[in-house]
């Protein structure tokens, strides 16, 4: 297996996600760390633009967003499998829309005397709405008991079960998992969910995986002297949205994706991925891959 690169930060809860899956799964990796706040020059000279953390880079090939991400590590890992059954999918949606937002509004609100002007500024600029430190701290009594009624829900879903996803954790107990773990930064009262609690104790104990430190120069270096590898999934061209292979399209979150935007040529898309090449001086070419779900992508026009 090629190297696995993880440009992240130690504090995100998004990173947390990935550092716990390569420890569930046994993998070492190396590990890029991110500046919190823009500008992050050697990120987006890598991924053509997208600045959110975590990234999952392997060669000249860079995958973008926890759900990718996770789908490529159970591509290239697939034993101890995180394939979710039952359920876990919809809590694995769940948590990115709804449980993920509330622990934000939580720990932010928490927190906010000791997080930097830079920092709000930041963030305000990727929401594309501007952060108050008075209004997020009269948010957190809402947002505590809003967080307390959703835990609530996971409390009882642990009453027979040592996993949301059953016996063994899937998808969707690590995206769970990383939320609560912000959470929890924010000094959130778990001691109100004894099912909860243990079940994080049993989650932090898989540990992050064999961590290696690289510098951002290396993983760029590393980019430039590889080729991309070939996809490793069928296109469908058009696709039902109109979109076809060599089409130059734009891509950006559909959340928390203000300056986020990627240009570069289509080269695959189906129902659950797409790719992006580019080609720049420092990294020569790569590609970006990102999922569908959460994603707009539009064909650029030329002027």
């Amino acid at each position: 297996m090629s190297d696995l690169v993880l440009h992240h930060y130690n504090e995100s809860p998004y990173a947390e996600k990935i550092r716990a899956l390569l420890g569930y799964k046994g993998l070492n990796w190396r590990s890029v760390i991110v500046p919190r706040i823009a500008p992050k020059p050697d990120l987006v000279t890598l991924t053509a633009g997208y600045r959110k953390v975590p990234v999952l880079q392997i060669g000249a090939d860079v995958f973008c967003d926890t759900h990718l991400i996770a789908l490529e590590l159970q591509r290239l890992a697939p034993s101890p499998s995180t394939t979710g059954s039952g359920w876990n999918d919809i809590v694995e949606h769940w948590v990115d829309l709804n449980l993920f937002g509330k622990a934000v509004a939580y720990t932010f609100g928490k927190n906010v005397d000791h997080l930097p002007d830079e920092f709000l500024a930041d963030r305000a600029a990727l929401r594309g709405a501007p952060l108050d430190r008075d209004a997020l701290k009269r948010a957190v009594p809402l947002a505590e008991r809003e967080l307390a009624v959703n835990v609530a829900w996971v409390e009882s879903g642990l009453s027979h079960q040592a996993f949301v996803n059953g016996s063994a954790p899937g998808t969707g107990d690590f995206t769970l998992y990383s939320t609560l773990w912000f959470a929890r930064h924010g000094r959130f009262d778990f001691t109100r969910f004894p099912l909860t609690a243990a079940w994080m104790e049993r989650m932090k104990a898989f540990g992050h995986g064999e961590r290696t430190d690289m510098t951002a120069e290396e993983a760029i270096a590393l980019a430039a002297a590889h080729e991309p590898a070939p996809l490793t999934y069928q296109s469908v061209s058009p696709d039902v949205s109109g979109l076809a292979l060599g089409q130059l399209v734009s891509v950006m979150p559909e959340s928390l994706g203000h300056g986020t935007t990627v240009q570069g040529e289509l080269v695959g898309i189906n129902a659950e991925r797409l790719t992006l090449e580019q080609h720049n001086e420092r990294v020569g070419r790569v590609r970006v891959h990102f999922p569908r779900l959460g994603y707009r992508v539009r064909e650029v026009k030329a002027p």
